[in-house]
């Protein structure tokens, strides 16, 4: 083999070898950044073990009767017990029942009572709430009237 074979046999091995160290050290950086992320989460872990903990404690002195059923939830994630589209027919069918006066909250209690969902989490009751306000609301004097300036009373506009 001559001289231009070896150098051009080592120029691509050292092609190689410098592909293989870009691979390398992209996998390195992407470890030490790992690490790093994983040191914050540690940090963060006892943080909330210890805000969650402090909570309870508190909840338990003034309540020593209180058993800690609470699930864990993604913050800003909210699962609806309705189907898209629903809140607004079932919130108009309570009216229709009724046949009086409501609140949106009173209205959000009684679908979620029928709809057999807990009645006291605090989340899902002021989310249905509004959902049913922003339904009246976009509907008023078309399916719906209201009375009162703040926290609006809401019924069926009756048949004429």
């Amino acid at each position: 083999m001559g001289t231009t074979n070896v150098k051009a046999g080592l120029e691509d091995r050292i092609a190689v070898f410098k592909g293989e160290l870009e691979e390398a050290e992209a996998e390195i950086k992407r470890i030490e950044d790992g690490m790093e992320i994983l040191q914050r989460l540690h940090n963060r872990r006892r943080k909330l073990l210890a805000l969650i903990s402090g909570a309870e404690d508190i909840i338990f002195e003034s309540d020593p009767e209180w058993r800690n059923k609470i699930k864990p939830r993604k913050k800003g994630k909210w699962h609806s017990p309705f189907k898209s589209g629903e809140i607004g027919r079932k919130a108009l069918e309570v009216l229709r029942e009724k046949d009086r006066w409501m609140r949106p909250r009173d209205v959000a209690i009684e679908m979620l009572k029928i709809r057999e969902t807990r009645q006291d989490d605090r989340i899902t009751i002021d989310k249905v709430t509004n959902s049913v306000g922003s339904y009246f609301y976009k509907h008023r004097d078309d399916l719906v009237e209201s009375r009162g300036d703040f926290a609006k009373e809401w019924r069926l506009i009756p048949d004429s």
